[in-house]
């Protein structure tokens, strides 16, 4: 499994490989600050070998079809994580998730990034649906969906307890037919 979806000439989104591990773990590590109030897993992630077995794990799910993980590469550095969660085949349609380092913010990656990922959805998985799922104060992940023209669905009140609080998800979702990327 060597593969890379082109962004642009500075943009690529790689699937994982292990050799990445210290990578991933530094970076997770550097942005432990940012990504712990949205995020339940960053807490589990305590030494390398969580990185390790999260992307052994991205390499299972993917075999199987069940999900489609990959690192963010910016100019030939990791800077990010964005992937597709539950695929489910037969009902076509998926959700997906991302985020960046703090040091790459402002500058379009993860949009581009995002987009990207749902023409790959649509067009090489054949996906009918795509939802964007981001804690209702998490203004730069929610202007990413709005900015692509993902419709707002609603709110998911108190879905998860992340970072010892309740939060609420905004809910986002575009069908193939509505996408213009």
């Amino acid at each position: 499994m060597n593969r890379v979806i082109k962004v642009n000439n500075d943009l690529e989104l790689r699937f994982w490989e292990t050799r990445w591990t210290p990578d991933l773990f530094a970076l997770t590590e550097k942005n432990r600050h940012y990504l712990q109030p949205w995020l339940p897993w960053v807490p589990k992630v305590k030494e390398v070998n969580d990185s390790k077995k999260f992307i052994l794990k991205c390499r299972r799910e993917y075999k199987k079809g069940e999900a489609m993980e990959l690192g963010i590469w910016y100019k030939g550095k990791l800077v990010g994580c964005i992937g597709l969660h539950q695929i489910n085949k037969a009902s076509r349609n998926t959700a997906i998730g991302y985020w960046l380092s703090s040091d790459y913010y402002g500058r379009g990656i993860v949009t581009e990034s995002v987009k990207a990922l749902v023409n790959y959805a649509f067009k090489e998985l054949k996906l009918h649906r795509i939802e964007i799922v981001a804690g209702t104060t998490n203004i730069k992940s929610c202007a990413i969906a709005e900015r692509l023209g993902f419709i707002t669905e609603g709110v998911k009140r108190d879905i998860e307890f992340v970072d010892n609080r309740f939060i609420d998800y905004s809910v986002y979702s575009i069908l193939e037919n509505e996408w213009k990327g």
